[in-house]
């Protein structure tokens, strides 16, 4: 029976819910004495909440809702990306990992200046700080509008709360808070999933049985093998996948920041394992939601009281028009949470970033130091507060479709910024300024490409979430053959900083172990 709403009880559960996030913020931020402590918690977090940290990140508010609602308008293409995030594992292990585990760095982009230079350090810097910007305005406005018309808070309100409280707990707890916060928001993320499809399943004729054999008839538990890299089928979303896997993981602070908070090398390895193989059964069940919500309102379509055009509500209109009192409460406070696991991670990254690639590299201040902890503090309240006004002039202007918008801002940056990496770890010749010429070539090529498709009256020439795979390319390309002008760097200048250099250096000692 459809209910007329969000009524006490998920209030109150949702409330308990932010109260309690709030409260392990103030819990460790009694252990903050340096920026080491703020930004990798000691580097003594064991593996298993930094993994949980990662998959609960990159599983966004946006993922939550967008995917099964995309399921929901077409189909389960999108099982792709676990098998794009298991081909780059072993390509993050061995090839960018020692660097920044050996290193010892704080921010990815460290690596950088040893590898090339200060200014690619600051380029790749501002090029992580430009990608997740943008995005956490769109975490934290994504969920806002599928909620408000569906809980009856306005917008704003949705996203101050999100802002608000991931700010909060987040500037006062650091990295050890947000690891924390994420473990448990990521609980209640794959709970709220989980009752959904249990809820449904129970409701239809045939069960989990049922349920998939209308998806599969209906061509929703599906995926195109046609080879089109203009429509989203399997391989598109595999070809972008691993791009986008591998900046995200390899070259992007959020992620790699998690990585240094573990105890060693081994200990980060096993998190980016685990990363890997979670993203299979974790994609099916968020795709299977979508599956599942459509077989539903297929057999009770008296049910549906939305537009097209608001499908991507499906998931809150769900939760509250169907659900029991108490469990509505728990599964939006799961999309709530999906949001601030994202922010969150990415308050933290910019602030390390900000930190110590801009404010202690640049500047008289001591990475170190009590004051440069006190900046890494205020500079955090200061971005959550950008960030969340970002994401209200961004809901004031308008945006279509904001899981589409995500992965191609994502992919504007993030390619070039994969590029750059791979040009320092994989190649000795790569030198300073073709990479930086390379890596901005990169970045206006796919702006360029995104000018002409939206103004096309026609059909795309290419899929918008390959953006960072053109971009990464350009960056590669300009950026090596481009140093074949000039002498080659000095061998004493790249030692142990490629990976060549890196394993001669480690075979010497393992012949002598």
């Amino acid at each position: 029976m459809t209910k007329t709403g969000f009524v006490t009880v998920d209030w109150v559960v949702f409330a308990l819910y932010l109260g309690a996030v709030v409260c392990i913020g103030i819990w460790f931020s009694k252990r903050q004495r340096s920026t080491e402590e703020y930004f990798t918690a000691g580097k003594r977090v064991h593996w298993l909440p930094v993994s949980l940290s990662v998959v609960a990140t990159l599983f966004s508010g946006i993922s939550f809702l967008g995917h099964p609602a995309r399921v929901f308008r077409y189909n389960c293409a999108m099982i792709a990306w676990p098998f794009a995030v298991l081909i780059i594992t072993p390509i993050l292990i061995h090839v960018l990992l020692p660097f920044y585990r050996r290193l010892d760095v704080t921010t990815a982009y460290e690596y950088l200046e040893k590898r090339f230079s200060l200014n690619v350090r600051l380029l790749a810097s501002a090029l992580f700080i430009g990608k997740r910007l943008f995005w956490m305005a769109l975490v934290a406005l994504a969920p806002s509008l599928a909620l408000s018309t569906i809980i009856g808070l306005p917008v704003s309100w949705c996203i101050l709360i999100i802002g608000v409280i991931a700010t909060v707990y987040t500037g006062l707890g650091g990295m050890r808070a947000v690891i924390w916060t994420d473990a448990i928001q990521f609980v209640v993320l794959m709970l709220g999933q989980c009752l959904i499809i249990g809820m449904v399943a129970g409701q239809l004729d045939g069960g989990l049985a049922g349920m998939w054999r209308v998806g599969v008839a209906d061509h929703k538990a599906w995926a195109s093998l046609d080879w089109n890299l203009a429509a989203p089928t399997f391989w598109t979303f595999l070809l972008a996948g691993c791009f986008l896997a591998l900046s995200d993981l390899g070259a992007d602070q959020v992620t790699v920041q998690r990585l240094m908070c573990t105890k060693d090398e081994k200990a980060a390895a096993k998190a980016l394992w685990f990363n890997a193989l979670f993203k299979f059964p974790g994609t099916i069940i968020l795709l299977g939601m979508g599956v599942a919500l459509w077989v539903y309102y297929q057999q009770f379509p008296g049910r549906l009281g939305l537009a097209e055009s608001d499908y991507d509500k499906i998931v809150p209109y769900f939760a509250v028009s169907q659900l029991p009192s108490g469990i509505s409460g728990l599964v939006i406070a799961a999309i709530f949470a999906a949001a601030m696991s994202s922010f969150d991670s990415g308050l933290n990254s910019l602030a390390a970033a900000l930190t110590v690639d801009w404010y202690a590299r640049l500047g008289p201040g001591d990475r170190d130091s009590p004051k440069a902890l006190i900046f890494a503090k205020r500079l955090t309240y200061v971005l959550g507060a950008a960030v969340t006004l970002t994401a209200l002039l961004v809901y004031w202007t308008g945006i279509k479709s904001i899981i589409d918008a995500s992965n191609k801002y994502l992919g504007f940056f993030g390619g070039a910024l994969l590029g750059i990496f791979l040009l320092g770890a994989l190649t000795r010749r790569a030198k300073p300024l073709p990479t930086v010429i390379g890596a901005l070539l990169g970045v206006a090529s796919v702006f360029t490409i995104e000018m002409i498709q939206s103004s096309a009256t026609d059909s795309a020439l290419v899929h918008p979430y390959l953006y960072g795979a053109i971009s990464c390319t350009l960056t590669l390309a300009f950026g090596y053959f481009g140093s074949f002008l000039g002498p080659l760097p000095d061998d004493r200048h790249v030692d142990g900083l490629t990976v060549a250099s890196l394993r001669e250096a480690d075979r010497p000692h393992a012949e002598h172990e």
